[in-house]
């Protein structure tokens, strides 16, 4: 990182992913046919001053590698997050602080059953730290693809905002809110009451199809107390941090701690653009690596591991790339 300083690449990183240890003292290996060769080892465990020594400085020098609309994607689990996560704060301000996400360790089985009694519940997903370089960054709606069916909801909304209770059905709410402003309802509302006096014999969803897909619905019904709007069907819906519908981890080359290609796709994918410069500085067995190739943006990895890097050049054989080693 520190060559990268020197060698021009101050801000000129557009997204980073960091999968650094877990401060968990677990040997990792590869595994190749019957056969399994160390990898690397987690020195840190519960060393927590040690690990945070390491990574502060690191973390440090990334600020200054990240572009003015970069951001990193630190993944931990429960045993240093919490800590590297004060450490971030510190680093890129707390304001840059974009979510924690929630991702699923994958399949592996639950050995609790095989006790009588535990000490802990089984640990289901670990968690990826974003941070942004600066607090004026905007991102496109992250979208994934979900099919979802009309339905009517409730219009009302216990955000307490005066601005937003009117008049709607000779009914003044004394707390919450309306979710749209009142040009906005009075619109949806006057739209289903024309398709009530035109084209009530036909479904709703269809009406909404043959309008163009424009129309929005207010209604209310006898005996509901609030209004009710239309929510049309979807195909795609906008991401939340829990991503719990995809596998963090992934096993195709036998590389013990392998992160799964969903994973990366929806980061680098959802999170930088086409051609923009991507990094991984514990690149591992090269997944995020292989993933921004693959989605035609520019790419930087190292590891410290001889068995890592092998893995990773194995998966970029037909990239074509220069490998440093420093000794």
């Amino acid at each position: 990182m520190i060559y990268l300083l020197n060698e021009g690449f101050a801000e000129k990183i557009d997204l980073i992913y960091l999968d650094p240890p877990f401060c968990s003292g677990a040997k990792y290996f590869q595994r190749v046919e019957s056969n399994e060769k160390p990898a690397f080892e987690d020195m840190f465990r519960g060393e927590i001053k040690e690990y945070l020594a390491m990574m502060y400085p690191r973390l440090e020098v990334i600020r200054k590698l990240m572009s003015s609309r970069g951001s990193i994607f630190v993944h931990l689990d429960w045993h240093i997050v919490h800590y590297v996560k004060v450490l971030m704060d510190e680093i890129f301000g707390y304001e840059n602080f974009r979510n924690e996400i929630i991702v699923k360790r994958g399949r592996r089985k639950n050995l609790l059953y095989q006790f009588k009694s535990i000490d802990r519940m089984h640990v289901a997903n670990d968690s990826i730290l974003w941070y942004s370089k600066s607090v004026n960054t905007k991102f496109q709606h992250p979208i994934i693809r979900k099919k979802t069916d009309a339905k009517w909801m409730g219009f009302w909304s216990n955000i307490n905002r005066p601005t937003m209770r009117y008049e709607l059905f000779d009914f003044v709410p004394d707390r919450g809110q309306w979710k749209w402003s009142n040009s906005r309802a009075f619109k949806a509302v006057e739209n289903y009451r024309f398709y009530e006096g035109t084209s009530a014999n036909i479904p709703l969803q269809d009406y909404w199809i043959q309008t163009g897909k424009r129309l929005e619905f207010i209604r209310k019904r006898p005996g509901v107390k609030y209004p009710e709007y239309w929510i049309p069907p979807k195909s795609h819906v906008i991401l939340d941090n829990n991503w719990t519908d995809i596998e963090a981890y992934s096993y195709s080359t036998g590389y013990d701690t392998e992160k799964h290609v969903q994973l990366l796709e929806r980061i680098i994918g959802q999170f930088s653009l086409e051609n923009d410069l991507t990094a991984d500085f514990f690149c591992g067995s090269g997944t995020a690596l292989f993933v921004a190739q693959k989605l035609g943006r520019k790419w930087i990895g190292c590891d410290s591991s001889e068995a890592a890097i092998n893995v990773a050049k194995g998966r970029l054989v037909t990239s074509d790339f220069d490998l440093i080693k420093f000794v």
